[in-house]
């Protein structure tokens, strides 16, 4: 038995639009991906780091406390405020993802921000291509372009990922094209 390929981060289901012929319905999803920026720290690893830091700099608060360096408490403090408040700001705004449908009439781009507001994009499947945009050393732009109308796509994904989610995108639309 074969080993499936590696998943693409983020892609939460993958449909192919049947061989057999079906009557056209327009919205059943023939293929599904949901785009993300990688997390490294989980919500229960941010827990985790939370109170650990809090601990650590309460003994230490603490120890300066009593052998009578009170100002070190309070920067202690502060500076910990300061740590929770921008790891929690950067954990909340890696809230982006992009989720691509492809249903038997169109391709839904939808784009969701950091502050959860969602922009949505409708493509012709036939007419669309994707194109990876050499921008430099090692990162390409991936660009669903249509009718002169282009949009970015996976900014936040790596050179790798980039690359092979056009391949896997350029297939199922090959394969979309085909029937």
């Amino acid at each position: 038995m074969q080993n499936p390929p590696p998943p693409i981060r983020g892609r939460i289901e993958e449909g192919e639009a049947s061989e057999v012929c079906q009557p056209i319905q327009t919205d059943r999803i023939l293929f599904e991906a949901l785009l993300y920026p990688h997390r490294s720290l989980s919500e229960r690893g941010f827990l985790i780091l939370t109170v650990g830091t809090v601990v650590i700099v309460s003994f230490w608060g603490g120890l300066f406390l009593v052998l009578g360096a009170w100002p070190i408490f309070g920067f202690l403090g502060a500076e910990w405020l300061l740590f929770w408040w921008l790891l929690r700001t950067h954990f909340r705004g890696d809230r982006r993802a992009e989720r691509i449908r492809l249903y038997a009439d169109r391709l839904l781009l939808q784009q969701i921000d950091a502050k959860g507001r969602v922009a949505e994009c409708t493509f012709e499947p036939y007419w669309l291509r994707v194109v990876l945009q050499e921008r430099g050393f090692e990162n390409p732009a991936l660009l669903l372009r249509s009718h002169g109308h282009a949009v970015e796509i996976g900014a936040f994904l790596g050179a790798g990922e980039r690359r092979q989610f056009a391949a896997e995108l350029q297939t199922v639309l090959a394969r979309w094209r085909a029937i």
